[in-house]
């Protein structure tokens, strides 16, 4: 265990009710404010890891701590990650404004707090001035940016990325991973 450490897995393993085996005896230690990857072929484990540090899928045997606390049965609102997954989770029916700001408004943050917090994040993404667009009018590229900064506006310790800039043009995606590291 090193002194940055902010999530580590303990022997976690993962198998479903029909005896399927996802993940076995998993044991990884991530430090704070690295960049990491998981690489492996499809069906292997990736989005189930994601799945359980976020808190939407439990271990089925091990340990998952966050800051050296056990957070297994921690549900995933009460945890510091956010996850942008492969199909972006947009709202259709809010415009890129309301869904970037749809966490913020959960925690019943001031107006203007979440009006500054949007108009940041959708700077980030190179997104500035399409507040007002609907989600169906964006692109695949622009969409997932719509996704990373509804994730990064709620200031998450921890964002988890399934199956990461894969819709950006590779200038775009060079300057997301800048940013994001």
């Amino acid at each position: 265990m090193t002194m940055n450490s902010i999530i580590r897995f303990e022997n976690v393993s993962k198998s479903y009710s029909d005896g399927t085996v996802v993940l076995k005896n998993i044991n990884l230690e991530l430090e704070k404010g690295k960049f990491y990857t998981l690489l492996g072929p499809s069906g292997c484990g990736k989005t189930t890891i994601l799945r359980i540090i976020a808190g939407f899928t439990e271990p089925t045997t091990g340990d998952v701590f966050f800051h050296d606390k056990k957070i297994n049965s921690v549900p995933a609102n009460e945890r510091q990650v956010n996850t942008v997954f492969q199909d972006y989770a947009l709202f259709p029916h809010l415009n890129v404004f309301e869904n970037v700001a749809f966490g913020l408004r959960i925690k019943k943050l001031p107006e203007k707090e979440i009006k500054e917090r949007v108009a940041e994040a959708l700077k980030f993404v190179n997104l500035a001035g399409y507040g007002n667009r609907e989600i169906s009018e964006m692109s695949g590229g622009q969409r997932q940016r719509v996704a990373i900064a509804r994730a990064i506006v709620n200031d998450p310790e921890v964002i988890l990325l399934d199956e990461p800039l894969s819709a950006l043009d590779l200038k775009l995606r060079t300057e997301m991973l800048y940013e994001l590291a």
